[in-house]
């Protein structure tokens, strides 16, 4: 049909004819086609921005609901700082400490507070439940007044020594909720031995310490809250995959910038790579300057591909960083980006002196991975990962991307490599 319409046109303008036509369609298609492709883009980016949304905001409720819980404890304590003071005024005291059962370990007591001028010194270690004056009053729900003629002082010795205290007169009540729900322990100390403290002491406080063990059931009601406060250490092994990234020669851009411009552009960085960890699932543990420390802690065997995955996006999102930075007219060829991966068991725990601490994760996976980001330097090894890494790893790893064994002094490492440029060395 075609081919008769064809002869009804002349031959001599067939050509000149059909060209324009053809070349309009063609224009049109391809229009068409390229306008179906930058919606599907659209979409596609709309998807990940909502995702992003998603998890920005589940990360804003954790870091609200944690903040709440955060606050509501340090009330409890400051209540418990106002009640101790008026307990020590009252009795002559000169140090006191509250000393709670360990939750994590049945043969251990820790001090959920302690005042006085060695607190800082003792208040992270742990007290034996058997062999102690905390452990025996703990154990009796007995008041003890104890002095250094009436008891073997072993643990309190330790102390002792740990703080250049010497506790020669020590008043030790349990503390129970309602009259019989044992809290803890309370203790006062003095150092005057010649004034001991009394039967007539501890009536003093009696009122006090009924306060007292309502403060601090609200405090251990959740053992979680022991461990953001620093108090314990959290027992729950988490296997976690750890990924810090951190910049190369990030010196040139404080030498080329005032230092309000760097900060900015450093502060750039943290957001929109942080933006990515946390789309993958990462929760940001810390910054560290010019990098920072994710952690991946998902159930499941997906935390390393999700680390990698985000890794491998970090690095495309600073090329685009760095890019952008460049058409500043800034000379930044030198400037680069490293990260290091390792996966294991890790422990976390709130860090730090007691008005200024943070929350963070320890172990050896944290210590490697920051390790192997130091070792990154090259644009070879950009992305380092450990062995335990690469073994969760072997099966999934991205199209287009392999495991290369990279040689370190201490360390069995391997690199992230792309493909095509392993086709194009060869």
């Amino acid at each position: 049909m075609f081919d008769n319409f064809l002869k009804l046109i002349p031959t001599q303008i067939s050509t000149a004819w059909l060209a324009p036509v053809f070349a309009i369609a063609l224009a049109c298609w391809k229009f068409f086609r390229e306008q179906k492709r930058l919606e599907e883009t659209v979409e596609v980016e709309k998807t990940k921005v909502i995702k992003l949304e998603a998890a920005l905001e589940q990360q804003k409720r954790s870091n609200e609901l944690l903040h709440q819980g955060l606050l509501e404890m340090q009330q409890h304590k400051e209540q418990l700082d106002t009640l101790l003071a008026d307990a020590r005024s009252q009795i002559r005291a000169v140090a006191d400490s509250i000393i709670i059962r360990n939750p994590y370990s049945d043969q251990a007591l820790v001090f959920l507070i302690a005042h006085g001028p060695a607190a800082q010194s003792v208040v992270k270690m742990q007290i034996d439940l058997h062999g102690s004056q905390a452990g025996e009053v703990y154990l009796s729900r007995k008041t003890s007044i104890y002095l250094p003629s009436m008891v073997n002082k072993a643990h309190e010795k330790r102390l002792d020594t740990k703080s250049g205290f010497q506790s020669n007169n020590i008043l030790t009540k349990p503390l129970l909720k309602f009259g019989s729900e044992l809290v803890g322990v309370v203790q006062f100390l003095n150092e005057d031995c010649t004034t001991p403290f009394t039967v007539e002491d501890e009536k003093k406080i009696e009122p006090i310490c009924v306060k007292l063990a309502l403060a601090v059931s609200n405090i251990i009601a959740d053992p979680v809250n022991l461990v953001h406060l620093g108090v314990v250490l959290d027992p729950h092994i988490n296997q976690a995959t750890i990924l810090f990234t951190d910049i190369t020669n990030s010196d040139l851009l404080f030498q080329q910038l005032a230092v309000a411009d760097a900060t900015a552009l450093v502060d750039e960085y943290l957001e929109r790579l942080g933006a990515i960890g946390i789309q993958h699932g990462a929760r940001i543990d810390k910054y560290l300057g010019d990098g920072m420390m994710l952690s991946f802690e998902t159930a499941g065997a997906e935390n390393a591909p999700k680390a990698l995955r985000a890794a491998l996006e970090m690095q495309r999102e600073f090329s685009e960083i760095k890019q952008e930075w460049q058409r500043l007219n800034y000379a930044l060829d030198l400037l680069d980006h490293r990260i290091g991966i390792a996966s294991g068991p890790v422990y976390g725990r709130r860090m730090g002196y007691s008005g200024a601490s943070i929350f963070t994760i320890m172990g050896a996976p944290v210590n490697l991975a920051a390790h192997l980001c130091d070792q990154a330097r090259t644009a070879s090894a950009r992305i380092l990962i450990s062995e335990d890494t690469e073994q969760k790893l072997r099966h999934a790893m991205p199209s287009g991307w392999y495991l290369e064994r990279f040689a370190l002094p201490r360390y069995a490492a391997y690199q992230v490599s792309n493909n095509a440029a392993r086709q194009m060395a060869k």
